[in-house]
């Protein structure tokens, strides 16, 4: 079993971690030193020396060559689809951006997607601005579920309130005021199972790094992030 980090060393480890999982090369140390704001390249090094010594990562033919010696989680790509308001509704994008790497476990139950949030309506469930949702196509929400809506051909992110056949459509931000829907089968796209969130410069914007799951519920809430 690998010996224990110490924090900046977990940190380390989860740079590199990021940039692998991205399918990118290891982090050069000067890559290393403008994250993490060092001044010589030789700090990078041995915190790299370090991961090494205690069963991390491995080195082949430099640190470009650095592999991952822990066992990974069975991870899926789901495509990252535009962006999506927490907040008043906005025009939706169906333009594909990109591809993101998520617990494969978040998509055993359907197809998935995952958007990237802007505002702020969402941020008492967790939900912050930039974060990345990761939503499981689907039609019908129950009570409580936080959901990808789609009302007059804009999109929105809110908690799903059901009330035999009327819906109400709920900021997790005192500031917004709930939106009424007849049913929820008319708007709902999809419910989220999973949040994705990055730590840049020491401010926490979108908990792991980038495209690392952070946190969420196994079956429809995000805030537990």
């Amino acid at each position: 079993m690998p010996a224990p980090l110490t924090v900046i060393q977990a940190k380390v480890l989860e740079a590199v971690r990021r940039r692998i999982d991205r399918g990118q090369p290891a982090p050069t140390y000067r890559d290393l030193c403008t994250e993490f704001g060092w001044g010589s390249t030789g700090t990078a090094r041995d915190h790299i020396r370090a991961l090494v010594r205690k069963g991390h990562v491995e080195l082949s033919g430099g640190h470009r060559g650095m592999r991952l010696r822990e066992e990974r989680p069975v991870l899926a790509r789901v495509p990252l689809v535009g962006q999506v308001v927490a907040g008043l509704p906005v025009a939706s994008d169906e333009t594909i951006d990109a591809s993101i790497a998520v617990p494969a476990e978040w998509t055993a139950r359907g197809s998935c997607f995952a958007l990237r949030v802007s505002g702020d309506s969402m941020k008492d469930a967790g939900i912050l601005d930039g974060d990345e949702v990761v939503v499981r196509k689907q039609a019908i929400a129950n009570d409580g579920d936080i959901v990808v809506a789609i009302l007059d051909g804009e999109t929105t992110l809110k908690r799903i309130r059901i009330r035999g056949a009327r819906a109400t459509l709920i900021a997790e931000n005192p500031r917004y005021r709930p939106i009424a829907v007849r049913t929820e089968s008319e708007v709902v796209q999809g419910i989220v199972v999973g949040l994705m969130r990055a730590y840049r410069s020491g401010i926490a914007s979108s908990g792991r790094l980038a495209n690392e799951p952070f946190g969420a519920s196994k079956e429809t809430h995000a805030h537990r992030a």
